[in-house]
């Protein structure tokens, strides 16, 4: 009894504001975007500005490692300052919780696009998209981080510009301060990453044959030998592993530039 309790108060504890509803007299809630394991998402109103932003709330019932988190993405995102990463605008706490304030980029996820919209990527396109991609990948571990998180649901796409989102994961390269969130805080982890990411969007035009067996997806993707050995390369298959986004996108380009030639 006391179990089911301690649940229905954590579940209240973490019931989202309602629409209207004021963050510390500044910021009117507009809609929930989401919940994840360690926080809640706004898109609001800034009052003072007249403009949309993002507020992520550290999740009450889990205040302190919640908090902690939420401080280090905001102490992340202030040293990055790129056009393709939501920039950091405000950080507060506010009836016992910490707020995080970061641009609002309107538009969809790759995840959304993908399995919501029914959007198919040929290789050229996930060649170029990539691309884009790995300039604020590049970026970001230019600046000695890593982010650990690079999945279709942080991939935000924009007028078709590509966004890279939720630093909540991300840490200082190398940090093994504390045991890993998801991957290593290593380079090679967001390159692998990278990988994956490529592969959700080519298989987005895969459509397998009728009494098919299934496959690896070498067998499955009918792609190009050169984008081939790179995926390999990325997830340690095949050749000599990528140590760097530099060295990666030289290959790419070349790849991109064979395919619409």
């Amino acid at each position: 009894m006391l179990v089911g309790w301690r649940a229905f108060i954590r579940a209240w504890r973490d019931y989202p504001l309602e629409e209207g509803a004021w963050i510390n007299g500044r910021y009117q809630v507009l809609s929930v975007i989401g919940m994840g394991s360690y926080g809640l998402t706004y898109c609001c109103l800034d009052g003072q500005h007249g403009t949309a932003v993002l507020l992520k709330q550290a999740k009450p019932s889990r205040r302190k490692l919640a908090t902690s988190l939420l401080a280090r993405e905001q102490a992340v995102l202030r040293q990055l300052e790129h056009p393709y990463i939501p920039a950091c605008r405000d950080y507060f706490e506010y009836q016992q919780s910490a707020w995080l304030v970061t641009d609002y980029v309107e538009g969809e996820t790759l995840e959304q696009q993908i399995f919501e919209q029914g959007r198919v990527f040929t290789e050229p396109e996930v060649l170029r998209w990539a691309l884009r991609l790995l300039d604020p990948i590049a970026h970001v571990h230019s600046k000695g981080y890593v982010h650990l998180d690079l999945r279709i649901p942080n991939v935000m796409i924009c007028d078709e510009e590509v966004y890279l989102i939720d630093f909540g994961l991300a840490r200082n390269i190398g940090d093994y301060s504390r045991p890993p969130d998801r991957m290593p805080p290593e380079i090679d982890s967001d390159l692998e990453d990278a990988a994956h990411l490529m592969l959700f969007m080519l298989y987005s035009a895969y459509e397998p044959q009728a009494a098919e067996q299934e496959g690896s997806w070498r067998e499955e993707l009918k792609l190009s030998a050169s984008l081939e050995l790179i995926l390999c390369r990325l997830l340690k298959l095949e050749g000599k592993p990528y140590v760097c986004a530099e060295e990666l996108i030289q290959d790419l380009e070349k790849c991109h530039r064979t395919d619409s030639g």
